[in-house]
């Protein structure tokens, strides 16, 4: 746990400061999601024993940098058509070497991650007067989910979730999880509504209705991933991150919930002068 807490302090440095640097450079948000795509990507490869095939290991991380750090300049579709052919040809010339699985695998995955890790860029471009908020928003909304299930479960689980596929996870820590999320969300909207934008109006009822869906979606993707890690018999995709394992197991959530919040935010606005 003192692994889980330190790491989880050292995460919100780096992402308070990532934020802050954004204000004058706001590309630094896109470098900070493709370098996250791209490693999660990897540990994906690496643990379906993939990434000895640098034929479709190299083309996935290389697709998983370009997108999101060009979304912003129309050649997505490029990159995405690419990308594609890339792989197609591979599974023509390395038939032999590589199943049609593994690339199925890979290339599905990588699209997956990817593409619902950008909507993080695309969130901060809903409001260009307010993109810090948007930014942390997402990154915070699945994590707050999680942190608070982990903690409630650790002190007041005892009837389990989904045992087959993830044991620790309680019914007890789910619910916890969700409440912690949406006053904790609510709270972070007050930080930035009146204290750091100041005079900015923010619809806490939209905000509340937006967080308890996230954080119930939070949970969807975390079991989603754990399956994956249950197929291929790993605890973990990486370590680089004490306590918590690799960067795939700490924005296993973010992948679900990004989009969502991107398709939400369009209907339930948020901010506003």
């Amino acid at each position: 746990m003192v692994k889980r807490i330190l790491s989880g302090i050292v995460g919100i440095i780096f992402i308070v400061s990532v934020m802050i640097l954004s204000g004058n450079i706001p590309v630094i948000i896109d470098v900070f999601i493709a370098a996250v795509c791209a490693i999660a990507v990897g540990e994906f490869v690496n643990a379906i024993r993939a990434l000895k095939h640098w034929q479709i290991s190299y083309p996935s991380m290389a697709f998983a940098v370009l997108y999101p750090m060009l979304m912003n300049y129309g050649a997505v579709l490029i990159i995405g058509y690419v990308y594609t052919a890339i792989m197609l040809s591979m599974m023509i010339f390395c038939h032999k070497k590589i199943s049609f699985r593994e690339f199925a695998c890979v290339y599905s995955m990588t699209i997956i991650i990817t593409v619902s890790l950008s909507t993080v860029i695309q969130m901060k471009n809903i409001d260009i007067a307010h993109p810090a908020f948007y930014f942390v928003l997402t990154l915070a909304l699945p994590w707050l989910a999680d942190a608070g299930a982990y903690f409630v479960g650790v002190f007041l689980g005892k009837h389990k979730l989904c045992p087959e596929i993830s044991p620790k996870k309680t019914i007890e820590g789910a619910v916890g999880g969700t409440i912690v999320c949406v006053l904790a969300t609510c709270g972070l909207g007050w930080l930035f509504a009146d204290v750091i934008y100041k005079n900015v109006q923010m619809n806490y009822i939209n905000l509340a209705v937006i967080s308890l869906a996230g954080s119930l979606l939070s949970i969807l993707g975390d079991l989603s991933f754990s399956v994956i890690k249950r197929t291929f018999e790993i605890k973990d995709y990486g370590n680089l991150i004490p306590g918590h394992g690799g960067v795939l197991d700490r924005f296993d959530s973010v992948i679900f919930v990004s989009p969502f919040l991107y398709i939400m935010i369009g209907y339930l606005p948020l901010m506003g002068v």
